[in-house]
């Protein structure tokens, strides 16, 4: 589909209906505001621990100014400009919405450029102060959910390094590599389920469930598309090559991406797997570089950060593969590249024009996995397509691009735009149940070709 400005698009965006019908006006007036006086109540304690007085003094400060706003959302005033905060990106913050959401207040502007906003200038108040300019006002929710849940971490690292041992014992049997890249790609999938801006309770339990699902193939029947075959035919002819994976959460959905980037460099099939962190704290449990190196270290070392319930098998295990790749980011292997493109305003259609030096990057590799949600709001710009609108269309400039690289998107719906479903799917869901779009239980595993489309 060709080009259209952020504030023109051929469809409707989703924006917060006045009657309260929608999933949008849901998150504006209830779940987000929720998320937002979370922040505030963790960064009180914060402050309240803190033995400076002048850290006590500007944390109170801080607490004022996001306090005003949440204010200015649940009264629906005017997104104003971003203050600077040195990082390098307010100037097109700024521009964008001057050029394209000039007077838009919360309950007119659409969903997608609304809620990054509020993340991006939760981020400039942290920023810009002097004794909190580095607080992860994020991060005790992420780590204390990875503790808890290490008894589930240490079956599913078990898991996959034997699956991986298989593997590569056995490197020319073509079938059983399918079989375990199937199970590895659906791990990483319904790994996005562990959400902690939709979903904070999560148990060891529900974990082994949710892990029991996808080995037992049950949750097949909570794919709306799948192209894992089409995906297949593109792996199966990579052969030490690059893949990227433009990450969402971290916890146990950033285990099963490092799990799968594990398998693939294993199996020989990427020479190089680049992942892409957030470089600010950004919806509630996005990957920053800080978290991800925190994951490894903590499976290198379950004790350092309190893990408890581990056998002396699990540790054993999970002390290997955390050595292992600690020994992968020191050679190379695999790298982290947190551009500040993936937490500006622009969907991902803009890369080649707004993100050139990010897509440039990408166009070197053989396949990019976009992960999660806003990932995928992201790459169809969160407009209210028809459900049967080919994905190739949604994503636009980026799947026609002569330079493309496969493009895969791994996504549990918890917002009401999707594309690439078949009607006749689309009837079943919507029979099955009507939130089926935005309940976080059903997913897609979507492809665009991009230069393997002639290959596959």
């Amino acid at each position: 589909m060709a080009g259209f400005a952020p504030n023109n698009t051929p469809f409707p965006p989703l924006v917060a209906a006045r009657d309260g019908s929608n999933f949008t006006y849901t998150s504006l007036h209830d779940r987000v505001p929720h998320i937002l006086t979370d922040v505030i109540n963790d960064f009180y304690a914060a402050v309240q621990r803190t033995d400076s007085v002048d850290a006590v003094a500007e944390g109170k400060q801080l607490t004022g100014l996001l306090s005003k706003l949440k204010h200015e959302m649940v009264t629906d005033k005017p997104l104003t400009p971003l203050d600077d905060d040195g990082t390098g990106d307010i100037a097109e913050w700024n521009h964008w919405l001057a050029e394209y959401f000039s007077g838009g207040t919360w309950y007119s502007t659409p969903f997608l450029a609304w809620e990054t906003y509020m993340y991006r200038r939760i981020a400039t108040i942290f920023r810009k102060s002097q004794f909190w300019n580095t607080y992860d006002y994020f991060a005790t929710k992420k780590e204390d959910t990875f503790r808890a849940s290490m008894v589930a971490v240490a079956k599913l690292c078990a898991r996959v390094d034997a699956l991986t041992q298989e593997t590569v014992a056995d490197l020319g049997n073509s079938t059983k590599q399918h079989l375990a890249f199937v199970e590895m790609l659906q791990a990483s999938l319904w790994g996005n389920q562990t959400d902690l801006s939709m979903f904070p309770d999560l148990s060891n339990e529900k974990l082994e469930e949710m892990q029991a699902r996808i080995s037992s193939g049950e949750n097949n029947s909570k794919l709306a598309a799948n192209d894992t075959d089409r995906i297949w035919k593109i792996v199966s002819q990579v052969h030490g090559g690059r893949v990227d994976i433009v990450l969402d959460n971290s916890g146990f959905e950033l285990l099963q991406d490092v799990l799968l980037a594990h398998w693939l460099v294993a199996a020989g099939i990427a020479a190089k797997v680049v992942f892409h962190p957030k470089r600010i704290p950004w919806y509630v449990s996005d990957v920053t570089n800080t978290d991800f190196h925190w994951l490894v270290d903590a499976i290198q070392s379950p004790a350092s950060v309190g893990a408890t319930g581990l056998s002396t098998a699990d540790e054993r295990v999970l002390q290997g593969l955390g050595a292992r790749w600690n020994e992968l980011l020191n050679a190379g292997v695999w790298e982290l590249h947190d551009e500040l493109f993936w937490t500006g305003p622009y969907g991902y259609r803009y890369l080649p024009t707004k993100g050139a030096d990010v897509w440039a990057g990408l166009s070197n590799s053989d396949m990019v996995i976009f992960k999660g949600d806003l990932n995928y709001r992201k790459l169809v710009y969160d407009l209210q397509w028809p459900v049967s609108t080919p994905f190739v269309d949604a994503i636009g400039p980026i799947a026609d691009d002569p330079t493309a690289p496969a493009i895969v998107a791994l996504r549990t719906s918890k917002c009401d735009t999707v594309a690439g479903v078949e009607p006749q799917r689309a009837n079943e869901l919507f029979a099955q149940r009507k939130d089926w779009m935005y309940s976080g239980e059903y997913g897609v595993i979507q492809l665009s070709p991009g230069r393997w489309a002639n290959r596959i």
